[in-house]
């Protein structure tokens, strides 16, 4: 079953809570949910933007498209097997960051929006850029416990800041 689902989402963990990373196995598998969803949906927003007479909304359409496109291929590699580079260039965006995803999909969403700002783009890139957003919530990481919470709050030992006028030194080295 590992094999399978190594072959259909290259890097996205297995069942144990914690990869290495410290992102949650279902907090990887819902931005890859998401980034499935949202590159179906642009790309079929991006064909009805397409079907216009303005020539800077056929851009944002297959502009949308494309990038609809590229996430599927990010994604969802098993869907493109038929293409040879496929496989190998979603493994070499699983290895990244996720924060990098965060950059590509946020920058992906906002060409079509600044081309021709209607529904189809904003419904499009919105999914693209919500996509961005769901990585990068992946890279705030872990909430610290209740203790250390407590513990901060009671600043009841080192405190984070310190103010440089509190040791005197300054006084005496001017």
């Amino acid at each position: 079953m590992d094999k399978v689902k190594g072959m259909m989402f290259p890097g996205a963990g297995g069942g144990e809570d914690n990869s290495a990373d410290g992102v949650p196995w279902w907090m990887k598998y819902l931005g890859k949910a998401a980034g499935i969803t949202a590159g179906v949906v642009a790309m079929l927003f991006g064909v009805w933007c397409s079907i216009t007479i303005s020539p800077l909304c056929l851009v944002a359409g297959i502009w949308q498209v494309s990038a609809g496109f590229l996430m599927i291929v990010i994604e969802a590699p098993f869907c493109c097997m038929f293409l040879d580079f496929v496989a190998s260039f979603a493994e070499m965006v699983e290895r990244r960051p996720p924060w990098q995803k965060t950059v590509l999909y946020v920058v992906l969403a906002l060409p079509p929006l600044f081309l021709c700002f209607s529904l189809t783009t904003l419904v499009g890139s919105g999914g693209i850029a919500a996509t961005g957003v769901l990585y990068g919530m992946q890279c705030i990481g872990k909430k610290a416990s209740a203790n250390d919470m407590a513990a901060a709050a009671r600043s009841g030992g080192e405190p984070d800041e310190k103010n440089i006028m509190d040791d005197g030194d300054w006084q005496t080295n001017p």
